[in-house]
This record gives C-alpha cells, structure tokens and sequence, in this order.
C-alpha cells in the first residue's frame, strides 16, 4: 500500500488520534504541539510505501518500510486512517534527488518544531536529519537514538558538513546536523522551529555520519 495524502499522521494507537491536515498543523499553538507529545509516532508522505500489520475499524497499523525502526522489522509502526492509503503510488513526476543534505535542511529554517513530523509542515528533530538524507538519495533510521546506533562514529573535530549531532549522555533524545564552522541546524523542540545554532557541548553524546 502507499501513503495517498500529502501527510499522513501515524499514531501510538486510534484513542489518541485527533484530526490533523497540514493546514492545521501549522496553526497549532505551542500548548498543542506540546499535548501532541507522545501521542504521534511518525509521519509518512505522499507515495511513501507501507505495510498494513492489524486492522481495526477505519484505522489501520501500518509500518513505514521506508522509516527504518527497531520497533518493527518491518519499518516505523503506528495507525492512520486507512482512507488515506492506496493500492498504487499516484503517478507522481520525478524529482531529482539533492547531493548535499545540508542543502535540504536549510530550506527548512523557521518551519515549526513538531513531535513525530517529517514535512515541511513541521519536523522533530530526527524527522527533519532522515528527511534531508531521504530527499538526499540516503535511507537511515527514523529515531535519534537509532539513527545514533546505526552511523558510523567521528570525533567532533573531525565533523564534516551533513554529519549528525547528537545529545543525551544516558540516553540519547535529540539528533542535529553539522554544518561547519561550530555550526548545526536543528529542530529543537515545540517552542522553537528549525534553526542553525551554534554546536553546544552540554550534554554532548557524539557524532555520526552517514554515506552511501
């Protein structure tokens, strides 16, 4: 089956699903986006390809085969509206693929922080560093923390442009992009969009990089 919306909201289970369009995405306040924590898993986008795992009513749980996920061999699980699936991609035209992610991050500057996105209608912070690599020709994890386990290791000093930035000693929380010069972009959180900051070193877990 494939995604046959724009934007298609996957959630942790059809009890905490709210209606959700782009358009009303980018109106949310930061109280809502904050109340949406925890209750989105991911995102999936027009044509992207998913398998159906259990039915329920309207609801459907699907994984993302294209959103690698230790939660499912299968790619990123959760529910969406089976209303919102196809049996074949729209015939969609061709779009050349970018050579440098961080040229594609950037684009996103000032876009809304949005727990579980992936688009241009809001990203979290892994959503915004697997979609630039996506649209850069590279598939990696959908999670910061999976996204951390699955790269290869390089000192901070070593960085290059589009290696990724991650944070949480205990635990990892929270993925950035490198784009030199002590800088990154970021989508940080629900009080903030996406912006370039420069590289902090609280809480700093390592670097990692990724390359076809």
């Amino acid at each position: 089956m494939f995604v046959a919306v724009a934007v298609a909201t996957l959630w942790a289970s059809p009890a905490v699903a709210r209606p959700l369009t782009p358009a009303q995405q980018l109106q949310l306040s930061t109280a809502e986006r904050r109340a949406l924590v925890g209750r989105i898993e991911t995102q999936a986008l027009l044509d992207e390809p998913v398998r159906v795992l259990e039915r329920r009513g309207p609801w459907v749980k699907v994984a993302v085969t294209d959103q690698p996920s230790p939660k499912s061999r299968y790619g990123y699980p959760g529910w969406m509206l089976a209303s919102q699936l196809a049996r074949r991609a729209a015939p969609t035209p061709a779009v050349p693929r970018a050579d440098d992610p961080t040229l594609v991050a950037r684009r996103f500057v000032g876009v809304r922080y949005l727990w579980g996105g992936t688009s241009r209608y809001g990203f979290d912070c892994s959503g915004l560093t697997w979609y630039a690599y996506r649209e850069s020709g590279l598939k990696i994890p959908r999670d910061a923390d999976a996204q951390f386990a699955a790269g290869t290791r390089v000192l901070l000093a070593g960085a290059r442009p589009g290696d990724l930035l991650f944070y949480g000693v205990r635990h990892v929380h929270h993925v950035a992009m490198y784009l030199g010069h002590g800088k990154m972009i970021e989508s940080r959180d629900s009080a903030h969009a996406v912006a370039i900051v420069p590289v902090r070193s609280a809480d700093f877990a390592g670097a990692r990089r990724f390359a076809a």
